[in-house]
């Protein structure tokens, strides 16, 4: 053996740590190294792929027609998710309704955010369960129940029932079960 080699394997006997650290620092630099290749030939195939798809787009009789649908139901999907609510932000989403009450007119004396379920088969969305009671007259529950259906908030009726409070019907007194769109 030559004179360097020795001089060298005593380096590596006296240095162990060092010797590991270097070694360790090679394979991650080469790994490092294939992944960062790895991804421009991704991103490089994937822009190749995304010009072709425009290229087909341009060149069908419609495409101007099919990219504005497409807009379209990119904004409507944007929509969607900005309206969905997060199940821990209790006060948000309790705030959603009292808006409606001060809206409408309507009052809320009763209203509980139920525990979602656990067995949700929804794959996108959560289901968010909420019972309340509104009380008003024919037209302030009325506005409320029309509000919750067309406000921002994606809402579903699962239950509800209504109620005179007295006998002249001036009053009206609804319970609603529903289910707001949450996410997961």
């Amino acid at each position: 053996m030559s004179a360097d080699a020795r001089s060298l394997l005593g380096r590596v006997r006296r240095y162990p740590y060092a010797v590991a650290c270097l070694v360790l620092m090679g394979v991650l630099a080469a790994g490092a190294g294939f992944l960062w290749i790895q991804n421009n030939q991704l991103r490089v195939m994937q822009q190749e792929r995304a010009q072709e798809g425009e290229a087909m787009l341009a060149m069908l009789v419609g495409g101007s027609v099919q990219r504005e649908e497409l807009a379209a139901a990119r904004a409507v999907t944007r929509r969607i998710d900005e309206n969905l609510v997060v199940e821990r932000n209790l006060a948000e989403n309790t705030w959603y309704f009292f808006k409606l009450e001060e809206q409408t007119k309507a009052r809320l004396p009763e209203l509980h955010q139920l525990s979602a379920p656990v067995a949700d088969k929804s794959t996108l969305y959560k289901r968010i369960p909420y019972t309340l009671r509104v009380v008003g007259s024919h037209g302030e529950v009325a506005a409320f129940l029309r509000a919750l259906e067309t406000g921002p908030r994606l809402v579903n009726v699962t239950a509800f029932s209504c109620a005179k409070n007295d006998p002249s019907g001036a009053t009206l007194t609804l319970d609603l079960s529903v289910d707001l769109l949450g996410k997961k």
